[in-house]
């Protein structure tokens, strides 16, 4: 018989930028399968000033990438007690963004938000569960869980702006999946905008000081 015991748990985060009074604008960003925040956050320096607190949480599901133990990963979840999963991010998601909130001292700032490939339905399924301020959505490389796409939620979803950007070598979103990921948004009437560039299944730095520089 199988069962579960619910325990304390530490959860990391990497970041850029000081939360301050003079805190304008706050980026969460998710990361991939595989990635850690550490080494994922190095992505948006491009895009960081004084004004501009850039949080990375980390995924806590931790596993070695290769055979010889050298390199260590993270994700959001497996198939495996998935809804176990789903709760524990949200709950995680919600204590730093409440504790990075008390720290900045005020409510007056832009909330922008980024999920890259697995990190983009553990940040669309934690934005659904909440009414956070969100300015904007970044989903890369990236597919939109359908338990998110409810009747409920079209009025949340059209609270913000939706960009989805997708390279055009990704290996992993070709382009049937791109059809896909766009019919399913299309019919349930959500707005958002296309970014496609030329590249592979990763964050360019160039592409991604464009479209932050446009939001």
């Amino acid at each position: 018989m199988k069962k579960n015991i619910s325990l304390s748990k530490t959860y990391k985060y990497s970041q850029l930028g000081n939360c301050s009074k003079k805190t304008e604008t706050i980026w969460i960003v998710l990361h991939g399968y595989g990635m850690l925040s550490e080494y994922f956050i190095k992505k948006f320096e491009c895009i960081s000033d004084d004004h501009t607190v850039i949080i990375a949480p980390e995924g806590s599901n931790r596993f070695y990438l290769a055979n010889n133990y050298s390199r260590v990963g993270a994700s959001w979840m497996t198939k495996l007690d998935k809804e176990i999963d789903i709760e524990e991010n949200i709950s995680f998601l919600n204590t730093l963004y409440n504790k990075i909130i008390t720290e900045i001292g005020h409510k007056n700032f832009k909330l922008k938000t980024l999920g890259f490939s697995q990190g983009g339905p553990t940040l669309t399924r934690w934005i659904m569960s909440n009414t956070y301020p969100v300015d904007t959505l970044i989903l890369w490389g990236s597919d939109i869980p359908k338990d998110t796409l409810l009747i409920d939620n079209i009025l949340r979803w059209n609270t913000f702006n939706i960009k989805l950007v997708i390279g055009k070598k990704d290996e992993y979103i070709d382009r049937e999946n791109k059809k896909r990921v766009i019919n399913l948004i299309n019919s349930y009437g959500i707005k958002y905008d296309l970014i496609e560039y030329d590249g592979n299944h990763k964050i360019i730095e160039e592409e991604l000081v464009k479209i932050a520089a446009g939001i």
